[in-house]
């Protein structure tokens, strides 16, 4: 039994050290992270635009909800401009499109909702896209180095997180009206 318990402490011991020899989380420039986080909420505005296509005839509430989120993402990109301008750094903020062709996997087939397990569905993606948004922007306060763009980043997960509960229980209300 003392033999298992040092054994033990050993293994212990040597994932205690292989993990303090991990290497740290990467801190990017304030410019590299200005521009992911702008790429990143252009994104969300066309998912979100698309949604709120899709649910237009099945649903004009959720699709009146998407909408909003979408606009919640416009004023994330301006709020990351100012910022931007504010600091001086020369990054194209200005701009809230992405450079060059939309790439496929921001491009998606838009679809028409027509029934309560395709709007079920359809809202299981945005919700797994706005819980992924989220642990994005997490990460990106992880690894910010500029005081204010931390504190931007902080308001944008707040936001991020609220999306998501605002998405679950959207998805409680239509899993409770099926069922």
């Amino acid at each position: 039994m003392l033999i298992n318990s040092i054994k033990s402490v050993k293994t212990a011991s040597r994932e205690i050290q292989s993990t303090s020899t991990q290497k740290p989380l990467r801190t990017c420039l304030p410019e590299e992270q200005f521009l992911l986080a702008r790429d990143h909420e252009i994104q969300e505005r066309h998912r979100y635009r698309g949604f709120e296509l899709s649910f237009l005839p099945l649903n004009p509430a959720i699709s009146q909800l998407m909408a909003m989120l979408g606009l919640e993402c416009e004023q994330r990109l301006a709020s990351l401009a100012q910022t931007a301008e504010h600091l001086q750094l020369g990054v194209g903020l200005e701009k809230c499109e992405v450079h060059g062709v939309i790439p496929p996997d921001m491009r998606r087939q838009h679809f028409f909702v027509v029934n309560e397990d395709m709007a079920y569905q359809a809202l299981n993606h945005a919700l797994a896209a706005a819980y992924h948004s989220h642990q994005f922007h997490e990460l990106l306060v992880k690894t910010c180095s500029t005081l204010e763009l931390h504190v931007l980043l902080k308001e944008f997960v707040t936001q991020k997180k609220n999306a998501c509960h605002i998405l679950e229980e959207v998805q409680d209300s239509l899993r409770q009206l099926a069922g």
